[in-house]
């Protein structure tokens, strides 16, 4: 899949540049939908990897847990009420709030084998294909 139309002369420039096998951006619909998720994740896959990018800043590793349960990832993200305490005030609610998000995951994804980091508030998760 490819981010431009293959009749787009930049795409020729592009593919000439870098080559036909690398990494590739694509947006399926039905994995991001909607401004916010546009703004907030990255859907990059390769050869062999689909590499999902979370933007999760006010949390770090503790604070967040990554589910998979058959094709469907969860990220439940949560502050404890201590640390919300040493937060300046207008980021209080939202943290306190939390986040969760649910995605049905590709279906040329393993789901069992996965990892995630998180570093600087962005979560990182990685899967193999299949």
């Amino acid at each position: 899949m490819s981010l431009f139309d293959n009749n787009d002369p930049f795409e020729e420039i592009v593919r000439e540049f870098f080559g036909e096998n690398q990494r590739q951006i694509s947006r399926p619909q039905d994995f991001i939908q909607g401004e916010e998720d546009e703004r907030n994740i990255d859907f990059i896959e390769d050869n062999d990897y689909l590499y999902l990018i979370f933007e999760l800043f006010g949390y770090n590793e503790k604070d967040i847990i990554v589910n998979v349960k058959g094709q469907e990832l969860e990220i439940i993200a949560r502050k404890n009420s201590n640390e919300l305490e040493k937060v300046q005030d207008y980021l209080t609610r939202k943290l306190g709030n939390g986040i969760d998000i649910k995605k049905i995951l590709p279906k040329f994804v393993s789901p069992k084998n996965f990892k995630h980091t998180i570093k600087n508030g962005i979560l990182e998760v990685i899967f193999s294909k299949k």
